[in-house]
Parts: C-alpha cells; sequence; structure tokens
C-alpha cells in the first residue's frame, strides 16, 4: 500500500511538473487517473510540506520552489552567496551572531551563521533545528506565507499540547504572527534558549519565501536602544537586498 501511494504521489507531481501553467484537481485527477477524492489527499499533503501551493482555497495547483530545495547543498550555497554581503554588514556593525535559516516543514533548519567575536555568544550549528514558532527566523518566514498555509503550520505547531491548552496556544501564535507581519520582522527573547534574543526578517521580498536571516544577542546586550538600532539595521540590509535580487 506505501509503495502505491508514492507511486500515485510521483504521478502527480510529475503531472505538474510537465504543466505548462496550474492545473485543478480535475484535470490532476483526469491526468494522473486517480478518483478526485485521493488526489485531493495527496495534493493536500504536499501543499501541507510545502512542495504545491495555491492562489487561493479551491484554486489551480503548481509546483513551488521548494522542490528545488531538494538538492540541499546546492541550495544552501546560491542563497547563501546572495546573503553573504548582507550578513556579513550585520556582523561587522554589531559583532553579534548572524544566522541563515529555511523553514522545512514545522521546523527552522540553520543553514549557515557568522560567529560573534565576543567571549559570551550562542551558537547553533549548520544542520540543527528548532520548531519554527520559537524562533525568529521561523515567526519571519511564517509570517508572511499564504494564510492558508500559515493556519496549516500554526496547528501543526500547537498540535503536541493538551487538548485544552490547543487553541489558547493557536490563538497567542496566530497573533504573534500577524504582529510580525505589521511591523515587518520577528521577535524572539529567551524562548530558544535562555539568556538569547533574536531579532529576524525575511527574505521573501528577495525571492526566497522559506528563508530568513537573525542576529542572535545575548539579553544583557540587548537594551531597547540596540534592539532599535538591530531592527533598522536588518529591515534596511532587507530592502536593499531586495532591490538587487
Amino acid at each position: 500500500m506505501g509503495i502505491a501511494v508514492i507511486d500515485k504521489t510521483f504521478s502527480a507531481l510529475e503531472v505538474l511538473a510537465r504543466a505548462d501553467g496550474p492545473r485543478s484537481l480535475a484535470e490532476l485527477a483526469a491526468e494522473c487517473r486517480l478518483p478526485r477524492p485521493t488526489a485531493f489527499r495527496i495534493l493536500k499533503s504536499l501543499r501541507d510540506l510545502g512542495y504545491v501551493v495555491q492562489a487561493a482555497r479551491g484554486a489551480a495547483y503548481a509546483l513551488s520552489p521548494r522542490l528545488a530545495s531538494l538538492q540541499v547543498s546546492g541550495r544552501d550555497e546560491a542563497v547563501r552567496r546572495r546573503v553573504l554581503p548582507l550578513m556579513t554588514q550585520l556582523h561587522a556593525a554589531f559583532d553579534e551572531t548572524v544566522n541563515l535559516g529555511f523553514l522545512e516543514g514545522c521546523y527552522i533548519r540553520y543553514a549557515h551563521l557568522i560567529e560573534t567575536t565576543q567571549p559570551l555568544r550562542w551558537i547553533v550549528r549548520p544542520g540543527a533545528r528548532d520548531g519554527f514558532h520559537t524562533t525568529a527566523l521561523g515567526r519571519a518566514v511564517v509570517a508572511e506565507l499564504p494564510e492558508e498555509q500559515q493556519a496549516r503550520l500554526v496547528a501543526r505547531a500547537c498540535a503536541s499540547r493538551p487538548a485544552r491548552q490547543r487553541a489558547s496556544a493557536r490563538a497567542a501564535l496566530a497573533r504573534e504572527l500577524a504582529a510580525t507581519r505589521a511591523r515587518g520582522y520577528a521577535l524572539e527573547e529567551e524562548e530558544t534558549a535562555v539568556g538569547v534574543a533574536c531579532v529576524a526578517v525575511s527574505l521573501a521580498a528577495s525571492g526566497e519565501p522559506l528563508a530568513a536571516v537573525s542576529v542572535s544577542v545575548p539579553v544583557h546586550r540587548f537594551p531597547a536602544s540596540r534592539r532599535a538600532e538591530l531592527v533598522a539595521a536588518l529591515l534596511d540590509g532587507r530592502s536593499r537586498a531586495a532591490a538587487s535580487a
């Protein structure tokens, strides 16, 4: 049964890869020779994973840029080269750790970093992952995603909570994502690591909707004035990176 599902899933991916544009559920089911309920379940799973996108509920389906991310090393290096000037500028200006991360499912994977030279530091090695909802990197990415995709990720992130806490947890996370989108940056203080704060911006405007850059700072080096400087530098750097993309 497992092999049959994989076969059907790849049939759907192959149809979308050959298509000259988005395909409706009916068109995909017909071309894959699948019952519509089966095709719908497959496409929903692919959409939840980020490999298929829809412009709106009930709209046609298309492959997302994430499919190219299966060749991780090549993707990491290409994005790293593009955002390295921004990361280098941030590091030079603040001498704090600068991170590049990618959304993968419900997690942020740390792909590259420039370490602070200061003795007190918090370092996450490339390849490590954290839940998107506890990180500034993850919130920055998810806040810019389409509403339906964002809602699915919020539900998955809160699914491990006790049943009586899930609704309030989803509401709180949704409010935080809405605030993040409104102000243009994500903020996290001591939620991923005790004593550490992070500020992050999405790279969606540069054509990388699943990537973000953050600066990690020990909380004792993070007064309000320093936070304002970091936010301004991140927003300005993101704008310049998008203009040159």
